[in-house]
């Protein structure tokens, strides 16, 4: 079967860590577009930089006349094309022996046997390890060890996802009379909830019947001002 040339395939939770092992491989300076998240089309060869992703959601990639040319893959195709392999609990990493140490000494009786059990002298464990390092690790620690192993964990995004409120009740923010009675429209914040944009279920929609302006006041506190057209 002939692959095309031009392909991209949707980073899922389940194929984030191999897509993004095949990324970093490839693009020479992988810590300038660390911005790589679920959700995102890994691509063949991006049209205009070394990111090898695109960078917003598929429903706007398939809008982008760019890539008219681009045609979606399986995994099992990616594969097959980059010659990936699946990476899984027990896929070995090895880490530095200092690494290992300061582990070591940060670690209470019960977590020092779980290292011995889990991590060699010679820095060399597993990602399955790493996470449960992780899980037996306390807080401040947790933190650190993603930190020092991101490609152990998947990407915790910071956005927010307001779909389950918008399916309970609408896309506006406030019910109608507290609109009213700021003098606004019912309908002046809400969700977004085009598809075609980056912000479909992330973000808030200012009606633009106002004008709008986001500043710092004299307490630096951010505030959102609207004013009448």
């Amino acid at each position: 079967m002939k692959h095309p040339e031009k392909w991209y395939i949707v980073a899922t939770k389940e194929n984030f860590n191999e897509l993004n092992a095949w990324r970093e491989e490839k693009s020479s300076t992988p810590s300038k577009y660390s911005g790589f998240r679920v959700g995102n089309p890994l691509l063949s060869k991006h049209i205009n930089d070394n990111s090898y992703y695109y960078g917003n959601s598929i429903d706007r990639l398939k809008l982008d006349s760019d890539y008219d040319d681009y045609q979606e893959i399986t995994l099992e195709q990616f594969r097959q094309i980059t010659n990936s392999k699946p990476v899984s609990e027990t896929t070995a990493i090895q880490i530095s022996r200092n690494l290992l140490n300061e582990y070591y000494e940060a670690a209470t009786t019960p977590q020092k046997e779980y290292l011995s059990e889990h991590f060699k002298l010679s820095g060399w464990t597993t990602i399955g390890a790493i996470r449960g390092l992780y899980d037996v690790a306390c807080n401040d620690w947790k933190t650190k060890i993603k930190a020092n192993h991101p490609n152990c964990f998947e990407p915790e995004s910071k956005e927010f996802d307001f779909g389950d409120y918008v399916a309970k009740n609408s896309k506006c923010i406030l019910k109608a009379h507290a609109g009213e009675e700021l003098g606004l429209g019912y309908d002046f914040i809400e969700v977004r909830v085009d598809r075609c944009s980056d912000y479909y279920h992330k973000g808030f929609y200012l009606n633009s019947k106002y004008n709008w302006e986001l500043i710092t006041d004299n307490e630096n506190q951010k505030v959102l001002v609207p004013t009448k057209k």
